[in-house]
């Protein structure tokens, strides 16, 4: 399904379905197919040289210590975007990728959700999406088919500590509250806020690579659902939107064209989520529905004049990972000292070089299969790895490489800020 992406202005871009076109070499697909509304050509070509630093950011430790300690903002000004081409097309896109204004975004993290997203190749950016909500469509049958394997889900009950096994150097037990559950090994798939609560009161702050995660931070996120009480045409499926307020970056979608329940009804219903949202977060709900309202009605006018019949807020306190500048460091891997606990999620560093959900996924199979290894028990899931690169970006990466590690080998050459 075809998206697009608006500021107050009205629409700047609409993006088509890259796989139903010729395939061309990254990044000339996306320049050429993707239809720009008020852009000129030459605040586009402003964004070619920043190629060379999606080449030299190769996902590897080193690149990650290397760009992480600038922002999006100072990269896309080092490498000569134009301003109308930050302000209008590519600062909105990290907003709503990164949930953050680019000015506090890390520029490595900034580099690897623009090139799995977008820019590794051509199809990539488009997006399917699930037709009812994850939980209903993905994780209830997902959950059953595990409870048929055997598995149990213990609802309610919060991990509060871990008791420490002093012959074995493992964890021994897991502690929820007044109860306590033995376990062989342990996979935290939490987000940094929960887990940040978790090693205040427990003896997890007794190792340096969780005390290390008290550093970092987490962004809210408010999502409203709104039925109108007419039609309102929606021309695209998914939309970004920004400069809506500084800090605010949002997204919404036409859920009659989504979701099943939803396709015949005779009201349009739009989902918005903003990121972000601090200034959203304390305002009632009656406050939160018209400042939606506000936002839809510069995107589409029609909105404007529709009345809104039913909705629903959910509030998300600090459950975004912020991937600011200079917190890579602090970011845990997906093992840990201890060794039967392991990490998942997708503030979780890996090599895979996947992103959001399907990075929360990919660090879940590899916590699964770390389990196994571990216990010696248990069949290995299977990886897929991202799509290789094309076959220019990977020379260049190889021309980089040979050139970094010829520099390496000069005099002085760590003398110098990097």
């Amino acid at each position: 399904m075809k998206s697009a992406q608006y500021s107050e202005e009205g629409l700047e871009v609409e993006f088509p379905i890259f796989q139903d076109l010729n395939q061309l070499p990254t990044p000339l697909g996306t320049l050429f197919y993707t239809q720009f509304s008020r852009l000129p050509l030459v605040d586009r070509l402003t964004s070619l040289p920043l190629m060379a630093a999606v080449i030299d950011f190769d996902n590897t430790d080193v690149a990650w210590r290397k760009y992480d300690s600038i922002t999006a903002r100072e990269l896309f000004k080092q490498f000569g975007c134009s301003e109308r081409l930050y302000r209008n097309v590519i600062g909105p896109l990290v907003q709503v990728g990164l949930f953050a204004p680019a000015e506090q975004c890390s520029a490595a993290a900034t580099l690897g959700i623009l090139y799995f997203i977008i820019l590794a190749h051509q199809k990539n950016f488009d997006l399917v999406w699930c037709r009812g909500t994850l939980r209903e469509k993905i994780f209830e049958p997902w959950m059953d088919s595990m409870r048929t394997r055997g598995c149990e889900f213990l609802d309610g009950r919060r991990v509060t500590d871990f008791i420490y096994d002093e012959e074995r150097c493992c964890i021994s037990d897991v502690v929820c509250g007044k109860e306590t559950y033995s376990a062989g090994a342990v996979v935290l798939a939490v987000g940094i806020s929960t887990l940040q609560e978790l090693i205040k009161n427990s003896i997890l702050c007794n190792r340096e690579e969780f005390l290390k995660v008290l550093n970092l931070a987490s962004i809210d996120v408010v999502s409203v659902k709104l039925w109108f009480d007419k039609k309102v045409t929606v021309p695209n499926v998914s939309n970004a939107c920004s400069g809506f307020g500084d800090s605010l970056a949002w997204t919404f979608f036409d859920l009659n064209k989504i979701y099943d329940e939803h396709k015949d009804d005779s009201a349009t219903v739009i989902q918005a989520d903003f990121y972000h949202a601090n200034e959203l977060m304390p305002l009632k709900d009656d406050q939160v529905v018209a400042k939606a309202v506000s936002y839809l009605s510069k995107c589409i006018k029609d909105f404007s004049t529709a009345t809104v019949m039913d909705h629903k807020i959910r509030r998300f306190p600090k459950s975004l990972t912020h991937f600011f500048p200079g917190s890579y460091k602090y970011m845990m891997r997906g093992f840990t000292s201890f060794p039967n606990l392991f990490m998942a999620g997708d503030w979780i560093t890996t090599r895979h070089g996947s992103w959001s959900q399907e990075r929360s996924y990919v660090t879940g199979l590899e916590a699964a299969n770390r389990v196994v290894d571990y216990l010696g028990d248990g069949s290995f899931s299977k990886i897929i790895p991202v799509e290789e690169d094309e076959p220019h970006i990977e020379a260049l990466r190889t021309v980089n490489r040979r050139f970094n590690e010829i520099r390496a080998q000069l005099p002085l050459s760590d003398y110098f800020l990097q």
